[in-house]
């Protein structure tokens, strides 16, 4: 039996669906959720040297997410939070619809501020220890830092820095997905050399 139109056109809904990076074993949320809802005022943004409340536009659906777990004690994540800058504004600039949320693992808010202002960080952070009380963040979190997780609006993990949740594959290649998902693949030809670090700092249990 020949397989119909509609088998195809199934198929190609799944294919798309499917993780940026196939057959690494990405981590997945227990159950669907709704990103952009449960981030609702939990954002902060770096103004005039103070953490201020963030809301994401109401007006304007965002697609995808980038979390980027951090922490300014962490000497790889120093290195490439400069190149994650300069990925964002020329994104934005190219008129990609996306957003990158900041998880601080650092240890205090005061530590927290100080590593946005140093690095100048434009997008909004998770307010300091609230990703406890979130199953979704947590779910998405890796061991150690520096961490990328890329997800679409209803939480499905499309590229992250770990495979099974405990081989580390560092930043890059989460990156490179993700730069393809949201359509400036383009904007990672140049391959800078702070966003192939593939060392880890591992959390403190």
């Amino acid at each position: 039996m020949k397989p119909s139109f509609c088998s195809f056109v199934v198929a190609a809904l799944l294919a798309g669906m499917a993780p940026a990076q196939e057959g690494l074993e990405l981590p997945r949320l227990p159950h669907p959720v709704i990103v952009a809802k449960s981030l609702a005022e939990k954002l902060v943004k770096l103004k005039g040297g103070k953490l201020v409340a963030h809301a994401l536009n109401p007006e304007k659906a965002i697609d995808h997410f980038l979390l980027y777990f951090s922490a300014g004690w962490s000497p790889n994540c120093k290195k490439f939070t400069p190149a994650l800058v300069k990925f964002y504004t020329d994104a934005k600039a190219a008129g990609a619809n996306f957003e990158i949320v900041f998880v601080s693992f650092d240890d205090s808010e005061q530590e927290m501020k100080q590593y946005m202002s140093d690095q100048k960080m434009p997008w909004p952070a998770l307010r300091f220890n609230s990703h406890k009380g979130l199953d979704f963040i947590n779910q998405a979190a890796g061991r150690g830092v520096p961490c990328l997780a890329a997800l679409d609006s209803r939480g499905l993990i499309l590229a992250h820095s770990y495979r099974q949740r405990k081989n580390y594959i560092g930043v890059e290649i989460p990156l490179r997905e993700f730069a393809k998902l949201i359509g400036v693949a383009e904007l990672m030809l140049s391959d800078p050399d702070n966003a192939k670090a593939k060392d880890e700092k591992v959390l403190p249990k």
